[in-house]
């Protein structure tokens, strides 16, 4: 099982996060008892695939990833068949299951499109003996066989993770000052319906979420302290964040909690932010998306721009961080620039994360988006971070320029530089070193965008 190294040209947080394939760790504890199983962490390895071919000699290559690694995955697929032409090539994630078109490729024997914990280990099955095990739906072999099973029904079947399986890397682990931090997921999809969301295509509108007994068990097991939640939203529920907060005090577990969560959770329940504070929430992930009410709008946030101030001001009073997420729009102009630095100024944020509105394929975002300047097929670069729309009310190379400066003022803030002394040097490192990373390839982006101007 391969977690894919992004490519070069690619815009990604994997400067700043890498975080354990949590998805190979659910499949990994679906393959039945005697078969060997390896997961190997290319963005973490040294060594090529052919490295760890020759090694291992696998009969089956399972591969995962998302847009921007479509790309990379094809390639790991040829390599395989280039080693061997008997390996059985398997690829999944999110984007392949919506768009499994994709990744079509001679090399590519089998797409899963749904329901992988269901439909992974019967294919299993049907490899080991295709006369009594048929084959499964939720994939696609060769040529579209099968394609009509390209919309099974939602199972939210989730197996215990096999988190041993990346034993070797788990210390290499870590989000921003969250070191050797482990992923959890207790919920699936997300009650609300924002325009600009790919995951939200995954399951419509099902929201499930896992019994909280079982939850715990499963928190008990991990042995790292800090923990990342990955659900695509996890403070929806006063009651059952409640639930959770006791559990942890009843169990007395000593974590510390990353987790997703929107503005208006958190001001209309502040006191249970404070009491998830004091039982180890550290830091919370909020799609800001815009200081502009027509935005928020326009997105489907179903909130007014004040939000976002008053949930800052209440995490700042909590002492709680925020990792902040921000669209910008293709028609800001240098004075929508300066606004927005002096909102991320004003409102403390010390963590930011720029998107470009992008318009993912199958996003259906309302209005008149402008002129398409990346390429469709150009998967690398359909990363969030490229300027996917033509700015309207400047030049490219300027644009790029103008969210750089953002990025500056952020990270050179003495405010902010003064705030991760508290954590240990070697974390302070890592931020740098990815920071540095990070504006070397946006650099690079405006002087390419320069170069054409």
């Amino acid at each position: 099982m391969i977690r894919p190294r992004p490519a070069e040209e690619t815009i990604g947080l994997q400067h700043l996060m890498i975080v354990e394939p949590l998805e190979l760790e659910v499949l990994g504890a679906l393959v039945p008892p005697g078969d060997e199983v390896h997961i190997v962490d290319m963005i973490l390895e040294k060594n090529d695939l052919f490295h760890f071919l020759g090694k291992i000699n696998p009969d089956i290559l399972c591969i995962t990833g998302y847009i921007t690694h479509l790309p990379v995955m094809t390639e790991y697929c040829r390599l395989a068949k280039k080693f061997s032409p008997s390996i059985v090539t398997v690829v999944g994630g999110i984007h392949i299951e919506l768009f499994p078109e994709d990744i079509e490729d001679e090399s590519v024997d089998y797409r899963i499109i749904r329901n992988a914990t269901r439909a992974f280990p019967q294919l299993l099955e049907h490899l080991r003996d295709p006369e009594d095990h048929p084959f499964p739906g939720g994939i696609i072999g060769k040529n579209g066989a099968h394609a009509r099973d390209l919309r099974p029904d939602f199972d939210f079947y989730f197996p215990a993770p096999r988190r041993e399986l990346t034993r070797a890397y788990r210390k290499d682990y870590f989000y921003v000052f969250h070191d050797r931090v482990a992923l959890m997921k207790t919920s699936f999809g997300c009650p609300y319906s924002c325009s600009f969301c790919f995951c939200r295509l995954i399951t419509g509108t099902i929201y499930h979420t896992r019994p909280m007994e079982e939850v715990m068990a499963e928190l008990e097991s991990i042995r790292e302290k800090e923990i990342y939640i990955v659900d695509d939203d996890f403070l929806v529920s006063p009651k059952r964040v409640a639930e959770f907060i006791e559990l942890l005090k009843e169990r007395r577990l000593d974590k510390r909690f990353l987790v997703y969560g929107r503005a208006d959770f958190i001001i209309n329940h502040p006191d249970l932010i404070l009491a998830f504070r004091k039982v180890g929430l550290r830091t919370i992930i909020i799609g800001l998306e815009s200081f502009f009410d027509e935005e928020l709008e326009n997105y489907d946030k179903r909130l007014k721009a004040s939000a976002n101030e008053k949930a800052m001001e209440i995490l700042n009073r909590c002492g709680v961080d925020c990792y902040a997420a921000i669209i910008l729009s293709p028609g800001y102009s240098k004075e929508d620039f300066s606004f927005l630095r002096r909102k991320i100024k004003d409102l403390k944020i010390k963590f930011l994360n720029l998107q470009p509105l992008t318009p993912l394929p199958g996003v259906n975002i309302p209005g008149d988006i402008g002129e398409l300047i990346l390429d469709r097929k150009d998967f690398a670069r359909w990363d969030l971070a490229h300027v996917a729309i033509k700015p309207e009310k400047m030049g490219l190379a300027e644009y790029y320029q103008q969210i750089l400066r953002i990025y500056s003022s952020v990270a050179f803030r003495p405010r902010n530089i003064l705030s991760h002394m508290k954590y240990p040097l070697r974390l302070q490192w890592k931020l740098a070193r990815g920071l540095f990373r990070l504006r070397r390839q946006y650099r690079h982006m405006y002087q390419e965008a320069l170069s054409h101007a």
